[in-house]
């Protein structure tokens, strides 16, 4: 009975499309094979992403492209309190832009990504939350990379001669 209900479960989830993050057949290639990153705070989060796909070499001598991250800012604002004044929940923001380069020249538009996180908060636990504060932004970074790299995929082909 076990063994029939999972089969159900599974041929469901199939049937209606459900795929992982990253192991679909339609999943977009990149457009160019040798990439170098200029990323300051995003550098390892953009690495890792990067490595991540097929037939990428990145910190390539010779790159074909050069993605240069414009700016990353992370912001923390209250976002509910408790019936004495205090901070209960902080909303997390971090804003990312970054531009492709080939031979100099921009490649389409810069591509901003904003990834938003909540973390309740209490007095009683301080070291704990920033503990807890510094993984989410390590996480919030690499969602944010991998964000970019999907959509650097849909970077326009240029040659060399253009």
């Amino acid at each position: 009975m076990k063994n029939w209900l999972v089969l159900i479960i599974l041929f469901g989830l199939t049937s209606c499309g459900f795929h992982l993050k990253g192991t679909s057949a339609f999943d977009a290639p990149m457009p160019y094979h040798s990439w170098k990153i200029d990323g300051g705070s995003m550098q390892r989060a953009l690495e890792v992403a990067l490595r991540r796909q097929p037939d990428i070499v990145v910190d390539a001598e010779k790159p074909e492209v050069v993605i240069k991250v414009i700016s990353a800012t992370q912001n923390s604002s209250t976002s509910a309190i408790d019936l004495s004044g205090g901070t209960s929940e902080y909303m997390l923001s971090l804003n990312v832009s970054v531009q492709a380069y080939r031979y100099d020249k921009p490649l389409g538009d810069p591509i901003q990504v904003t990834v938003n996180r909540y973390m309740d908060y209490s007095d009683h636990e301080v070291l704990a939350k920033e503990d807890e504060q510094r993984m989410i932004w390590r996480d919030m970074r690499t969602d944010a990379a991998e964000q970019i790299v999907r959509r650097l995929a849909f970077l326009p082909v240029m040659t060399t001669d253009e």
